[in-house]
This record gives structure tokens, C-alpha cells and sequence, in this order.
């Protein structure tokens, strides 16, 4: 392999002891946070959470959602109760042919976000778009939540 023409050996090239201590430090928030709070997304093994805005405008709440590397027929987003989910799953890419893995960063497997919609959304007229990467959501406020101006009479 080439890091043995080096001379090198894998483990040096990303152990360096900076990195290991906030490795470290990492696995010990989430172990406060699971004893706390539960399992905290996206710490077990091949789990992942999307990162997300929501923002609400004045006729909608959005969420947009980023899926680098998800294949839209992989994505399932769904409304019941009051709460939307958000669930799929990024394929892992194989390594190539006489290649092997030195470093992963990049997690793949089955993923789930939920979000409480409040009372003003109206969950039948929820509409989802994809494209490069990104989902977005809008979910439209019932007509009764909209701000509505009121004329002032003179008496």
C-alpha cells in the first residue's frame, strides 16, 4: 500500500492526540446527555441526523433540510397527530477497487427527524420539494391564523 512505501502507518496519520482528546471529550457529553436525557440522535453506530432550519413566514412554516448524498426515492416525509417525520436513509459508497478506507467521517445508514407542528398549520396542504441535496417543506397556515388587518373607524 502506498502509506507503507511511505513508511508510514495508518494510525499516526489521523491520531493525532488533539483530535483524540476531543474525541474523548465528545463521547463523554453524549454519555452525560443519554443518562439524562435518553439516547442523543445521531451517537449510535451508523446513525445520522439531517441538519435543519425552520423558519415560519407569514403564510407558512419551512423546514429545509440538508441530504448530501440521499436519492430522493430514499426520503419519506410524512404528517400524523400534529407531527411531521422526516425519514430515509443515505447509501454508503463502497470504496473502489485495490482502495481501503483510511479516515470516515462520513456517516450512512437509516435516519429520522421529527418536528411538533404548531395548532396554525394546516398538515392537508403540506407540500415537499427536492433538489440537489435539499428538502424543503412548507407547510401552509390555516386561513384563521393569518394576520389580517382591521380598518380604524373615526367616530
Amino acid at each position: 500500500m502506498l502509506l507503507e512505501k511511505w513508511g508510514g502507518d495508518r494510525k499516526s496519520l489521523f491520531q493525532d492526540p488533539v483530535f483524540a482528546r476531543l474525541g474523548e471529550l465528545s463521547r463523554k457529553v453524549n454519555w452525560i446527555f443519554e443518562k439524562s436525557f435518553g439516547p442523543v440522535a445521531g451517537t449510535g453506530a451508523g446513525s445520522w441526523v439531517p441538519s435543519a432550519d425552520v423558519y415560519e413566514t407569514e403564510d407558512a412554516l419551512v423546514m429545509v433540510a440538508e441530504l448530501p448524498g440521499v436519492k430522493q426515492e430514499d426520503v419519506r416525509v410524512t404528517v400524523l397527530d400534529g407531527a411531521l417525520t422526516l425519514r430515509g436513509e443515505r447509501k454508503e459508497v463502497p470504496a473502489g477497487e485495490g482502495e481501503a478506507a483510511l479516515h470516515r467521517e462520513r456517516v450512512a445508514g437509516p435516519f429520522v427527524r421529527h418536528v411538533l407542528l404548531p395548532a396554525f398549520v394546516d398538515p392537508a396542504r403540506i407540500t415537499a420539494t427536492y433538489r440537489d441535496g435539499v428538502l424543503t417543506i412548507r407547510a401552509p397556515k390555516k386561513e384563521a391564523a393569518k394576520a389580517r388587518r382591521i380598518a380604524v373607524e373615526v367616530n
